[in-house]
């Protein structure tokens, strides 16, 4: 009797995942609109002021604050796998029913887009730049690889589903930023500059969305994939089914 009545109750909680979502596209949210430049611009620019013109003093300042008052080298580097939550969010939470702009497909390009522009972008400024790091480690400091990736996912989770998930994605970004700090991996201005690259490439993705569907004739496909996860009422074993819909 507890099995059947657990099974009912994981049904009802589950049946938001298991309704078939239609999507109805609106391309003109993929759309360049100038205004989304206004955040990373601001971002970029001010990280690239203290890099150039304020390194002896903001950028060291902060890296004396933190030498005297952390203990960076003695905690657990869990910023090296945070960094990916936000892209866990951005495909897995459309699939547990939370309500996503787009389908698993397109986020799945769109991501694919925005990390690839993110390669490009901040591969080549660590090139270009070479700047020391502040624990003297090697000379790609600038900007901050790990910032750089959280803060796409966290754009990508904002854009996809609005700010209730978008501030949650962005605290574990802000989080990511402030341990590379900590830890004596970068300086001020690499995780400012950083956070400006990884919103413009989430922006990118986006952006080129479209373009990428037609190039790839996805136009007229429409499909869903969801998730549901289920007890059996007799063993009361947890399943998950999967059901891709065309």
């Amino acid at each position: 009797m507890k099995k059947l009545l657990l099974a009912f109750l994981v049904l009802v909680i589950m049946q938001p995942v298991n309704a078939q979502k239609i999507y109805q596209r609106d391309s003109s949210g993929c759309a360049f609109n100038a205004k989304q430049l206004i955040a990373p611009a601001t971002l970029m620019t001010a990280g690239l002021s203290i890099h150039f013109a304020a390194h002896d003093s903001w950028d060291a300042s902060v890296q004396r604050f933190f030498a005297q008052n952390g203990k960076g080298n003695e905690v657990v580097p869990f910023d090296d796998w945070l960094q990916y939550a936000p892209v866990v969010m951005d495909l897995g939470l459309g699939l547990l029913g939370a309500k996503a702009e787009n389908p698993f497909l397109d986020r799945l390009i769109e991501g694919t887009l925005a990390y690839a522009s993110l390669g490009i972008i901040n591969g080549s400024a660590k090139y270009l730049f070479h700047t020391l790091r502040p624990n003297g480690n090697d000379y790609r400091s600038f900007p901050s690889g790990h910032t750089a990736f959280v803060f796409t996912g966290a754009e990508l989770v904002r854009l996809e589903y609005g700010w209730g998930w978008g501030l949650a994605a962005y605290g574990m970004a802000g989080t990511v930023a402030y341990m590379r700090l900590y830890r004596n991996w970068h300086w001020l201005s690499d995780v400012i500059m950083a956070a400006g690259v990884g919103i413009l490439c989430a922006d990118i993705g986006r952006w080129l969305l479209d373009p990428t569907r037609n190039l790839l004739g996805l136009n007229k496909v429409r499909w869903n994939l969801s998730v549901a996860p289920t007890i059996d009422p007799l063993s009361g074993t947890l399943c998950t089914q999967f059901a891709l819909n065309f």
